[in-house]
C-alpha cells in the first residue's frame, strides 16, 4: 500500500485532474455513483478516456440499475465532479488507480431526477436562502470482524475492547489506522478515530464540511474500509445491528449553523423542532433496512423517542451548549443509509422547522428510557417507527420529506423498500426454528 503526500489537495478543475493523472501514472479511473439504496456503483475506464469522461461523454445502461429509469430510457450520462478526483491508496500491477464521483444526467444533458447526489445538491440549493453556510460532520460506527470464507461472512472478533481501548495486539486498531491514513491520502479530512462500545466496533469521525462533502466521505469510507480491512484478514461491515447482544452501529450527523448571534438561538430551536416533527418519516430514509430497527431499541444509547436534550446520550437530537457556530446533532441515522438522501431529508426537515417556527419543547434531562407513557403523552413526545414498514407509512404521510426526495426518488425508494420488507416478512428465520420447531 502506498499513500500520496499528506498535504494532498483535491483538484478544482478538469485540467488539474488530467495533470495529476498523467504525473502519477494513472492507468484506470473508476467513475463512481450511488444508486437509490446508497450502494456504490462504478464504470471503470482507461486513463486515456479521462478527458472524454470529464466532458460527460461516458454513458452506462441505466435500465440495469434498480430504481433509475424505465426500460425504454436506458442511456444515462455520468457527469464526474473534478473536485472529487483522488488516487486510490493501493497499487496494482498496471499502475495507479483513481476515482471520480459522478452525478447522473439524461442523454439531453438535463439532470436525472433519480440521482441521489443531485437530490442532495438540490436540497442544499433550496435551503441556501435560510442557511447559506450549512455544514455537517459525521461520526461513523462500524464493525471489523474476522474474515471467514462463507456465504455471508463472519461475526467473530478477536479483540475484547470497549470505548477508547487500545491494545498493541489488536489487528482492528491497525486496520482502523490504515483506513484513516488511506482516507487522508485521498483528501478526506478525518477529525478523530477510536474503538467503540462493542468488541470489534470502531468509529471514524469526519471534520465538518459541506453536506455534499459529508455524503461523499461516507460513500468513500464504505469502499475504503472494506478494501483496507481485507489486507488485515478482517471484514468491515456497516450493517446497523450485526449482533443481538452488542451495540448497533450509528451515524451521528452534526449540523453546524452560522447566523448573527441574535438569531442563532431561534434558528437552532426551530431547526431542532423541524427535525423532531419530521423524524418518523425521515427514519425511512436514515434507517433504510429491515435490520436498522433492531438497533433502534432501548439499549446502548440508541434513540427511540422524538425528544431533544443538551446532554442525554439517548436523545434523538442533542444540542451541546458550546457555540458559535451552533451544533445540532441527530443520532438516529445508521451508516447503511444512502448518505445523499439522508442528509437531504434531514436538512429540509430542519429548514421546514425554521420556516414554520416549530418549537421543540423543553429539553429533556436524564435518560429518555425512563420516560413513562404518561410523560410522553403530556409532553407531546412521539416514538420512532419500530419497523421499516411503519417507517414507510410515515414517509407516505410527510409532504416535506417526500418533497426533499422528489417524486422519482420517493416512488423508486418506496417500491424497493416495500419489496425488501415483504421478502423479510416471508422468510423463516433461525429464531423461529429455535422457538417453534420442537415445541409444536
Amino acid at each position: 500500500m502506498h499513500s500520496t503526500d499528506s498535504g494532498y489537495k483535491r483538484p478544482a478543475a478538469k485540467r488539474d485532474a488530467l495533470k495529476i493523472a498523467k504525473e502519477r501514472n494513472v492507468r484506470f479511473v473508476r467513475l463512481v455513483f450511488a444508486d437509490i439504496l446508497g450502494v456504490s456503483k462504478n464504470v471503470s475506464i482507461p486513463a486515456g478516456e479521462l478527458d472524454a469522461a470529464l466532458d460527460g461523454r461516458v454513458t452506462f445502461d441505466g435500465g440495469s440499475i434498480d430504481g433509475f429509469v424505465r426500460g425504454e430510457e436506458l442511456d444515462m450520462v455520468l457527469r464526474p465532479d473534478p473536485s472529487t478526483f483522488a488516487l486510490y491508496p493501493w497499487a496494482s500491477g498496471d499502475g495507479t488507480e483513481a476515482r471520480l464521483l459522478c452525478d447522473i444526467s439524461m442523454p439531453d444533458g438535463s439532470p436525472f431526477e433519480g440521482c441521489p447526489r443531485t437530490t442532495l445538491k438540490r436540497a442544499v440549493e433550496e435551503s441556501r436562502a435560510t442557511l447559506p453556510d450549512a455544514a455537517a460532520g459525521l461520526e461513523v460506527e462500524f464493525y471489523l470482524f474476522e474474515s471467514h470464507e462463507s456465504e455471508y461472512g463472519s461475526t467473530r472478533t478477536a479483540d475484547v475492547g470497549s470505548y477508547f481501548d487500545f491494545s498493541a495486539n489488536d489487528r482492528g486498531e491497525d486496520a482502523r489506522n490504515a483506513i484513516v491514513a488511506a482516507l487522508q491520502s485521498m483528501g478526506v479530512a478525518v477529525a478523530s478515530a477510536h474503538h467503540e462500545h462493542g468488541p470489534g466496533q470502531h468509529e471514524i469521525d469526519f471534520a465538518a464540511g459541506t453536506l455534499l462533502e459529508a455524503a461523499d466521505n461516507l460513500l468513500t469510507l464504505r469502499t475504503i474500509a472494506k478494501h483496507v480491512a481485507a489486507r488485515y484478514g478482517l471484514d468491515a461491515t456497516f450493517m446497523p445491528k450485526p449482533l443481538e447482544d452488542r451495540a448497533g452501529s450509528g451515524l451521528h450527523v452534526d449540523f453546524r449553523m452560522e447566523a448573527p448571534e441574535a438569531e442563532l438561538d431561534d434558528l437552532t430551536l426551530y431547526f431542532v423542532g423541524g427535525l423532531l416533527a419530521h423524524a418518523p418519516a425521515a427514519t425511512a430514509i436514515c434507517n433504510a433496512t429491515v435490520n436498522s430497527y433492531k438497533r433502534l431499541v432501548a439499549a446502548w444509547d440508541a434513540p427511540i423517542y422524538t425528544v431533544w436534550s443538551q446532554r442525554s446520550a439517548n436523545a434523538l437530537v442533542r444540542v451541546p451548549p458550546a457555540r458559535p457556530p451552533s451544533h445540532v446533532e441527530i443520532r438516529s441515522p445508521d451508516p447503511a443509509c444512502n448518505p445523499y438522501l439522508a442528509l437531504a431529508v434531514l436538512l429540509r426537515a430542519g429548514i421546514d422547522g425554521i420556516a414554520c417556527r416549530t418549537l421543540p419543547g423543553d429539553p429533556l434531562t436524564g435518560s429518555t428510557y425512563e420516560l413513562s407513557e404518561r410523560d410522553r403523552h403530556e409532553r407531546g413526545i412521539g416514538t420512532l417507527p419500530k419497523s421499516l414498514r411503519q417507517a414507510i407509512v410515515e414517509l407516505d404521510r410527510d409532504r416535506v420529506v417526500r418533497a426533499a426526495l422528489g417524486d422519482h426518488v420517493y416512488h423508486a425508494f418506496r417500491d424497493a423498500k416495500l419489496a425488501e420488507y415483504e421478502r423479510y416478512r416471508r422468510a423463516v428465520h433461525p429464531w423461529e426454528h429455535r422457538a417453534y420447531l420442537r415445541l409444536y
